[in-house]
């Protein structure tokens, strides 16, 4: 069996769009990751109010048996008013599942909080749906699920970079 150019050529283009396939799937598997990391790194270095900007116009939060939260102006407030003085969180085993312009996630938690003077720890859940707007992934859902909360014997919010200047300075 002889190949033409014309049959080369379409193999090719055939091939190429099957790897141009994989590498935009890989790219938007990239990007929900990154946005997840975002979430946390914004939660780390004690930028928690500005969690809303991850999220779409009509997101949810539900938070560990809390009311729903809707929309990103009640996002907004929810994560300025929320009760945690700080907290250190760390994600592990982040799975996601991809249909065009929208994705579902899990990943697990185990953080660090400080709230109402005490030091927590805590491990959860966190289940997301996600979606792609003007290019762009954002939240459209997040839902953690708290497995357990437990006071820590010992205390850790002395030791943050900011609570030392803050001493320093007294």
């Amino acid at each position: 069996m002889t190949t033409t150019p014309d049959t080369e050529l379409a193999r090719l283009a055939a091939q190429v769009a099957q790897l141009q396939a994989r590498l935009d799937r890989q790219d938007d598997l990239d990007a929900i990751r990154a946005l997840r990391n975002r979430y946390h790194e914004l939660v780390n270095e004690d930028e928690g109010p500005r969690l809303y900007e991850l999220f779409a116009p009509e997101a949810t939060v539900v938070y560990n048996g809390r009311p729903e939260v809707r929309g990103r102006d009640a996002i907004r407030r929810f994560f300025q008013d929320f009760p945690v003085q700080h907290a250190r969180q760390f994600i592990h085993q982040h799975e996601i599942e991809l249909q065009g312009d929208r994705g579902t996630g899990r990943s697990y938690m185990d953080g660090r909080p400080v709230s109402q003077g005490k030091s927590l720890y805590v491990v959860g859940r966190f289940d997301d749906e996600y979606i792609r707007l003007d290019g762009r992934w954002l939240f459209q859902r997040v839902v953690l699920t708290v497995h357990y909360m437990i006071e820590a014997a010992e205390h850790w919010e002395h030791l943050l970079p900011a609570q030392k200047k803050k001493e320093a300075a007294q």
